[in-house]
């Protein structure tokens, strides 16, 4: 517990640094994580080449110093550079979406992530790199174990922060205002505070207190551009244990958490726990943690949508004329049946998200639950035809049909806390769920075996070979049809229920449950089908990811991928089918992103990614999709008045 107090120091650190954001601007910040990456990154940086990393585009963003920097230095040039990429988040991205739905701000908070993971990745790499020693590294003996002090001077200094950040926000005029701006920004405002420079102070805050916890402990975990995002999560759970208020059960909680994980490990690494807990147990502590907060105490938790109007991201009513589906099915047969195998692999692989990214549709835009756990439903579906093909023995096409079966049962059951919870609270339920997935069942020796790969048979119908080998050619023909076969079969499904008289009900749940109550419609009913329906077609999706890949690891279903589909829907847009077509369509590795590979760097494409989420999220919050919806009303439009002009002339 004593060696877990370090990773939990930053998890309390985070957490308090969630609640400084959410206190000044409402917003909970997914991104937190990053913005304590990048600082981290230049420090290291800093102190073992000498070399300056910068969060630019466009211009150079590494430049060299000539010689290794001093402890002093690169951490005031490192928390400088955290502090001014927080101002400009704030005022360019998230002041202006202060009156925009949940959604928005947590599409925007995953752009600003993946934007500062691309930033890293293309000035840094994606190798895992330690610090020098900031700590002193000497140990002391508890118990007859040595247990290094450095967990403890973490422990201490975060534990001096938040004393002194309470008696901030309890006793100074800042503390006090910000307080009253989180609970009426309009009555602040005629009391004489600026709401946008104390939204600009505390996200400052917030930021320099993670960048400063995370340098600190890039000598114990190291840092690389992602694994600092994925501890956004314990300390979350954190945060809402202290319901997004207390900054001191925040800290408890966080170092509690991290203390649970350390023995979660121990009790793995001397095998005392069943197998299929094996890969990872200490993933399920923070999940357990946030779940209990939010039932507890979820409808009580403070959130600016009960005060502030909220509108919700449109849902285009789709088009069904057969004429239009069946031309579009034979472009993508076409191009299956014609095109080169690098083209047909980038086809299949599109097809595949654009069937995940509709189970988002039908969750996020129809029922309008904010899910993050699309993708380990997807992963969950293909790890469970795994073990039907190898272990139950299942044929084709009935192992396919028990994952998707079953997958669709555990995705009803972890929509259950919906029945309480909804918006970010939702999401950040699910996002937590997608780590245990990928820790707990895709790494378990259960489903894996000691190689951690799970095995998918090549399916068969009556002496064919169906898979993606099948015909002596890679990727096979056939399956690539059968692959845009499926997923124009999966937006036809989701058009259905869009246009029909559940579709109404569902969004009539989702735009206010009292009045759906009143008018007759089953409100918890109506949610937990519309989790099982997004449950099915993201399940569907995982067989065509399954029978593509036929070797299965956790790194194809991480949760940093779950937010990343996530912003693909959104950028798309996530109220149409279309929308879904077009994100499948510039997903990574998919069929734009094929033929454009040759033109830009992947790591450029992936900050492209980012960059353009944050744009739409501001500029086009209907995506891709509705906006050319909206410029071809409007040319049409305009074509018609001028033809009607030319008549009357």
């Amino acid at each position: 517990m004593l060696l877990g107090l370090g990773i939990g120091a930053m998890y309390a650190a985070l957490a308090v640094g969630v609640i400084i954001v959410h206190r000044g601007t409402g917003v909970v910040n997914f991104a937190l994580g990053a913005q304590a990456m990048f600082p981290a990154i230049v420090y290291v940086e800093l102190r073992t080449s000498g070399d300056l990393l910068l969060p630019v585009v466009l211009l150079p963003n590494r430049i060299a110093l000539g010689e290794a920097v001093g402890f002093w230095p690169a951490a005031v040039v490192a928390l400088t550079i955290g502090m001014l990429v927080s101002i400009v988040a704030y005022l360019l991205i998230f002041r202006p979406l202060r009156q925009a739905p949940a959604l928005n701000v947590i599409v925007a908070t995953i752009g600003l992530t993946i934007v500062l993971q691309g930033l890293a990745v293309k000035s840094f790499g994606t190798t895992t790199v330690r610090g020098p020693s900031i700590l002193p590294r000497n140990s002391i003996s508890v118990f007859d174990n040595r247990v290094p002090v450095d967990r403890f001077w973490l422990t201490g200094v975060v534990m001096v922060l938040m004393i002194m950040l309470t008696v901030v926000y309890r006793r100074t005029r800042f503390g006090l205002a910000t307080r009253a701006a989180a609970g009426n920004e309009k009555g602040t405002i005629l009391l004489g505070f600026d709401p946008v420079r104390l939204g600009v102070i505390n996200w400052v805050l917030a930021s320099l207190l993670a960048s400063a916890i995370g340098i600190l402990t890039t000598s114990l975990s190291g840092v690389n551009p992602f694994n600092y995002s994925l501890f956004v999560i314990p300390a979350l759970g954190a945060a809402l244990a202290a319901r997004l208020r207390s900054f001191g059960v925040a800290v408890f909680t966080g170092l509690a958490i991290g203390a649970f994980q350390a023995v979660a490990v121990r009790l793995v690494s001397q095998e005392m726990v069943p197998t299929v807990l094996r890969g990872g147990l200490d993933s399920l502590i923070p999940f357990v943690v946030i779940v209990v907060a939010l039932l507890r105490s979820g409808r009580t938790l403070p959130d600016r949508a009960t005060l502030v109007p909220r509108y919700h991201v449109t849902v285009t009513r789709q088009a069904m004329d057969p004429k239009l589906w069946l031309s579009v099915v034979l472009v993508g047969v076409a191009i299956a049946l014609l095109a080169d195998s690098s083209v047909r692999l980038g086809l299949i692989q599109s097809m595949f998200v654009t069937t995940l990214l509709l189970s988002i549709v039908l969750m996020t835009g129809i029922v309008g639950q904010v899910s993050l756990a699309q993708l380990a439903f997807a992963g969950c579906s293909a790890f469970l035809l795994a073990e039907a093909t190898t272990d139950w023995n299942l044929p084709f096409p009935l192992g396919p049909i028990a994952a998707v079966a079953l997958t669709t049962i555990i995705g009803t059951i972890i929509a259950a806390p919906a029945l309480r919870i909804r918006g970010l609270q939702f999401a950040i339920v699910t996002f937590a769920a997608a780590l245990v997935f990928e820790r707990l069942m895709f790494r378990s020796p259960t489903f894996t075996g000691e190689s951690g790969v799970a095995l998918v048979e090549t399916p068969q119908l009556f002496g064919i070979e169906l898979g993606i080998f099948a015909g002596g050619t890679f990727p096979s023909r056939r399956f690539t049809v059968i692959s845009v076969l499926v997923a124009a079969a999966a937006a036809l499904f989701v058009a259905r229920i869009r246009n029909s008289s559940l579709g109404r009900r569902l969004l009539a749940v989702r735009n206010n449950e009292r009045a759906a109550a009143a008018a007759g419609i089953s409100v918890p009913f109506h949610k937990l089908l519309g989790a099982a329906l997004a449950s099915f077609v993201a399940a569907v999706a995982g067989v065509i990811s399954a029978y593509k890949v036929t070797q299965l690891t956790s790194a194809s279903y991480e949760p940093d991928a779950g937010l990343e589909l996530l912003g693909l829907a959104f950028l798309g847009g996530i109220g149409s089918v279309t929308g879904a077509v077009i994100g499948g369509l510039i997903a990574p590795s998919g069929l734009l992103i094929v033929w454009l590979s040759s033109a830009a760097p992947s790591e450029n494409l992936f900050l492209v990614t980012g960059i353009g989420l944050i744009l739409v999220t501001l500029r086009f919050p209907a995506g891709i999709a509705g906006t050319l919806e909206l410029v071809a009303q409007r040319l049409f439009g305009r074509f018609r008045s001028n033809e009607a002009h030319d008549r009357r002339r």
